[in-house]
């Protein structure tokens, strides 16, 4: 009886053990890092009321090199932040091909600077002020569930994720041809 008693304990501890340890050797294998903050600027226009658009976005955001995977774990990834959303009582966000533009910017940007700061030291939301209002950052993800987990794992990546004033985003992943390693820029707006 005393066996069957530990038995019912042990199982399952050792069910969870051998589930805690396939997620450490084979996600942390996967894994990928988050800048150490995610991003968001005030409200509204810049005091000076200069509304900046970077005139290379066409060009920079040409440069974003990916494949249809990691086209559509952008898309999936927008998906997992729409249900998180719903499933807090939120508003889900609409895609914004502005922001595509922006992120597709951000991420090329990203594996040159990782950084919230762009490669000309200006801040992220630069590269269209009128439209972000709000960045997150991965790199070395590559899948929509690994980037989408470490932003919810990050209290300040989680916080742009389930602020309720944001309407819309886009995110877009840029693979480092040297490199391979996937970097992803998620931009927010109202």
């Amino acid at each position: 009886m005393k066996n069957k008693k530990i038995l019912r304990v042990l199982i399952p501890s050792v069910v969870v053990l051998a589930l805690a340890i396939g997620f450490i050797a084979f996600g942390a294998g996967r894994s990928g890092s988050l800048t150490p903050d995610a991003a968001r600027r005030p409200d509204g226009v810049p005091a000076d009321g200069v509304v900046i658009i970077d005139p290379n976005l066409t060009a920079l955001a040409g440069e974003l090199s990916g494949t249809a995977e990691s086209k559509a774990a952008a898309k999936a990834a927008l998906d997992e932040i729409n249900s998180t959303r719903s499933a807090a009582g939120l508003g889900t966000l609409s895609w914004s091909n502005g922001l595509e533009q922006a992120s597709s910017v951000r991420a090329v940007e990203a594996a040159q600077v990782w950084s919230h700061t762009r490669p000309d030291g200006s801040e992220y939301w630069t590269v269209n002020s009128n439209l972000v209002y709000g960045e997150n950052l991965a790199k070395g993800y590559d899948s929509a569930s690994g980037a989408f987990s470490a932003w919810m794992a990050s209290p300040s990546h989680k916080d742009n994720i389930l602020f309720g004033d944001f309407r819309t985003a886009a995110i877009a992943v840029h693979i480092d041809p040297n490199s391979g390693q996937w970097y992803w820029a998620n931009e927010f707006g109202y």
